[in-house]
């Protein structure tokens, strides 16, 4: 159960599942977060990390040894949301782009 950043070599990136905050712990070291998640054999694993604190996390690990796991970021549900909000604020500038032209015709 390591959750050091780098601990799986950059030839082999590992496998990226979906994890699921079980708690976290104060130790000496500081705060520990721990996640479960399930390999590509359908064992469910814990791993800690002292970086996390969302619910959900991307977990990468070596499938030779599953015990090395990496914690990450959710980044594609901060794209997505940067995506429609983007769209969003377009949308409410096109449409008061729409309202202005429509007033000055009128």
């Amino acid at each position: 159960m390591a959750g050091a950043p780098g601990a799986l070599g950059a030839a082999d990136p590992g496998i990226t599942v979906e994890g699921e905050l079980q708690g976290i712990h104060w130790h000496e070291s500081g705060k520990q977060h721990y996640y479960a998640y399930v390999d590509s054999h359908g064992v469910r694993r814990e791993c800690k990390s002292s970086d996390g604190g969302a619910e959900g996390a991307e977990i990468t690990y070596d499938p030779v040894n599953p015990d090395t796991a990496v914690v990450g970021h959710r980044t594609t549900g901060w794209i997505v949301f940067g995506a429609v909000l983007i769209l969003l604020s377009g949308s409410v500038l096109l449409a008061g782009v729409a309202f202005g032209v429509v007033a000055l015709v009128i």
